[in-house]
């Protein structure tokens, strides 16, 4: 009994904290497929799942849309020789990419052999393949299998040079190598993938002199989507600090509710490189980045900046019309055929633009209020009181049947 009353609590307590916001999706000048960029503060207020957002004309019919990537239709991939493999046995293996025509590039992507081991690696750059110079530091691939095929396909970023070599060194000292197959550039790519620069959040440095660290708390109004960061680091002019971020998290275990950090994603800062990183994408309002001092001065950090993945949608949208987009957590996934109807996702197309979301209040919804005895909550808490009411009578009748036998 008591399971059932704290269930219906629950419900009523899920309902109470549905969030619902409004946006406008701004209008267009041509009638057609159009792609609208799903900015920082939809992501957030969505929670980060698009699943509840949807996108309503004035008859509040809704519009079906896809995810859309944007790439080019016109993209080209150049392949890249491999010029050497070696490998220190329980140390690492280290490839050496030729880019012989100096270009600028900021990525490539490898060919690797389907593998369930995750592997840490560093980048390096050189015009001579003796003084080599540090790139991108301690970062990880993982989800090297495909189903499909007996090979995967994974990006490497790093900060844009024209280095004639490149260095990839997988670390190995806790698992078997890996194989790399091929190295190629995709020329669009750089321009599609560009991340958008989070704004709005605030930074507090604390350095402690006995742990030998510096640690930054970053914390935002409401939660964000965070898939890159950079440091502006003015001082010492040579460094090289192990980082990491950090989040606060609980969970419940028996009824009881336990605090644990968990360690997002690790790199090292190096004054040899841009020090800007990918991280595993993660979502969260306040985190935190700690820097190991050791026995050096603290870092003079001018600036953070964070970075998130774009997200865009497409979807079909009239000259005439006017459109509204709607955030309500409690929606399930949207089932739309768009993405079956035929349409090439890889062209680029017009942009759509979204402004004044808000949240708002169920009650000032331009949709027809409804009574509280008209909606599905009052409906479950009708069943389960009465599940509840049927289950206290038949163990009140079980139990007076056993004093009777």
């Amino acid at each position: 009994m008591k399971k059932l009353i704290s269930l219906i609590f629950s419900m009523i307590y899920g309902f109470s904290l549905a969030q619902n916001y409004q946006g406008k999706i701004n209008k267009v000048v041509e009638n057609g497929l159009h792609q609208i960029l799903i900015n920082p503060e939809v992501r957030s207020a969505s929670q980060n799942n698009l699943d509840f957002v949807r996108i309503f004309d004035s008859k509040n019919n809704e519009a079906p849309y896809v995810f859309y990537e944007g790439k080019s239709s016109n993209s080209s991939s150049k392949n890249f020789n491999i010029i050497s493999k070696t490998a220190v046995p329980n140390v690492a293996t280290s490839i050496i990419i030729s880019n012989e025509n100096a270009l600028n590039i900021d990525h490539l992507t490898l060919k690797i052999a389907n593998t369930d081991v995750d592997k840490k690696y560093n980048i390096n750059g050189s015009n001579d393949q003796k003084e080599w110079f540090g790139l991108v530091i301690n970062q990880k691939v993982i989800g090297l299998n495909d189903a499909g095929e007996n090979f995967v396909e994974r990006d490497f970023a790093f900060p844009l040079n024209n280095y004639k070599f490149l260095k990839i060194d997988f670390i190995d000292k806790n698992s078997l190598p890996i194989n790399i197959l091929g190295a190629s550039l995709e020329e669009n790519h750089s321009v599609n993938q560009s991340k958008i620069e989070l704004q709005n959040f605030t930074q507090k440095i604390d350095t402690d002199k006995k742990s030998k660290q510096t640690k930054i708390t970053i914390t935002f109004p409401n939660p964000q989507v965070i898939d890159g960061i950079g440091f502006e680091i003015s001082s010492p002019s040579y460094f090289l600090r192990d980082a990491r971020i950090l989040i606060n998290k609980s969970r419940v275990y028996k009824k009881l509710t336990k605090n644990y950090i968990e360690n997002i994603s690790a790199f090292q800062l190096n004054s040899k490189s841009k020090n800007r990183f990918d991280v595993q994408s993660f979502f969260a309002k306040e985190f935190i980045i700690e820097i190991d001092n050791q026995d050096n001065q603290a870092l003079g950090i001018n600036k953070i900046n964070l970075f998130q993945s774009p997200v865009s949608i497409l979807t079909d949208l009239k000259s005439n019309e006017n459109y509204t987009l709607k955030i309500d957590s409690t929606w399930p996934a949207p089932q739309y055929d768009l993405i079956n109807s035929g349409i090439d996702v890889n062209q680029n197309y017009p942009v759509a633009t979204i402004s004044n979301l808000e949240k708002i209040e169920q009650s000032q919804s331009k949709e027809t209020a409804k009574s509280f005895w008209q909606t599905p909550l009052f409906m479950w808490i009708c069943i389960i009181l009465a599940v509840a009411i049927i289950g206290y009578f038949a163990v009140g009748m079980i139990k007076d049947m056993n004093k009777e036998n």
